[in-house]
């Protein structure tokens, strides 16, 4: 009789701990902010998200803070830690508020702008798009921010009006590309089908997470046109601005238009005069959003005309070095 009693205690005891385990279980069925963060240094989104992680580990949201170019362009800026820095190793920017410059973050920069920069909150939650599975290790809401419209979440660090020499988003908001229902995801984030996850059954739509940009040459051969229009020596030469925001986008970078006719060489350069602060703009020369310029010139009827539009990365980047974006000639 002592024997089942204390086999009914053994059983009451385990009973007990199980239904402690459950009730802790279901007030925290998923890792809350910190532990996200750990996770994430040890590689968890990866091991579910491996195609996306791929494409993230490409591309220079997760160089933004190691890349050499911008380390010796920050080193130039004063108080770099206010200005250019938290943009480049966010903390997760739904946690400060969409649009609104995020907060610089203390450990791990050197992952730059990573998966939860842009996907969780305050809480851990995981935010994206409809379509999204539901999974275990995280919570998950569907954020319409994220197909609907992503120039908020772009803008928090594209769309800063105090750092005028990096602010894309305000200029895109006037073009003709916005009253087309286009967006940023358009042009840098193109659609793409495969599976979201491991947990995937079978491949969706969704976007590519590479943010092609200023260093992609086939992005940057479709950002202008160039033509040329003769009417005896009166020569136009016309510049299209195609990307649908300011071009350059940076105040560091240039398009450079060169007119070739004899034995002449002209050339106009398209770039921001940046202030001695180095993020105000003294003088905007950019091409703005949906721009036709026109630049004319009186050439001899005998001299056959060409023009060539180049990107120039850098006021230190060799003439060499320059991308030749459109090409245009005329007898």
């Amino acid at each position: 009789m002592r024997n089942i009693q204390i086999g009914i205690v053994a059983i009451m005891a385990i009973w007990g701990k199980l239904i402690f385990v459950l009730a802790i279980n279901s007030q925290s069925n998923h890792l809350g902010y910190d532990d996200i963060q750990r996770a994430f240094k040890k590689g968890r989104c990866q091991s579910c998200h491996p195609s996306i992680w791929r494409e993230w580990e490409r591309s220079f949201h997760a160089k933004a803070w190691t890349d050499p170019i911008y380390q010796q362009a920050a080193s130039q800026i004063p108080n770099r830690e206010a200005t250019c820095d938290p943009c480049h190793a966010p903390e997760p920017v739904l946690s400060t508020g969409l649009g609104k410059m995020p907060k610089l973050r203390d450990a791990d920069r050197e992952s730059g702008v990573s998966c939860l920069s842009c996907h969780m909150d305050q809480n851990g939650t995981m935010h994206g798009p409809e379509g999204s599975l539901p999974a275990g290790f995280h919570g998950d809401m569907i954020n319409p921010n994220y197909a609907q419209d992503p120039m908020l979440l772009c803008a928090t660090c594209h769309g800063q009006a105090h750092v005028m020499v990096h602010n894309q988003v305000s200029s895109f908001r006037q073009s003709q590309a916005k009253q087309q229902n286009k967006n940023c995801a358009t042009c840098h984030m193109p659609a793409i089908i495969r599976k979201q996850s491991l947990q995937s059954y079978t491949a969706i739509e969704g976007r590519k997470h590479t943010w092609r940009g200023s260093r992609s040459k086939s992005l940057l051969k479709q950002s202008a046109k160039l033509s040329i229009q003769r009417s005896d020596e009166q020569v136009t030469v016309t510049v299209i601005n195609e990307t649908g925001h300011i071009l350059p986008g940076d105040g560091l970078r240039a398009v450079i238009l060169e007119v070739s006719f004899g034995n002449q060489k002209e050339r106009q350069v398209f770039c921001a005069e940046i202030d001695t602060d180095r993020l105000k703009i003294k003088q905007e020369l950019r091409l703005k959003e949906d721009e036709v310029k026109q630049v004319d010139f009186t050439i001899p009827l005998d001299e056959p005309v060409s023009a060539k539009l180049f990107y120039r990365f850098l006021p230190t980047t060799p003439e060499k070095e320059w991308l030749q974006i459109a090409e245009a000639t005329a007898p």
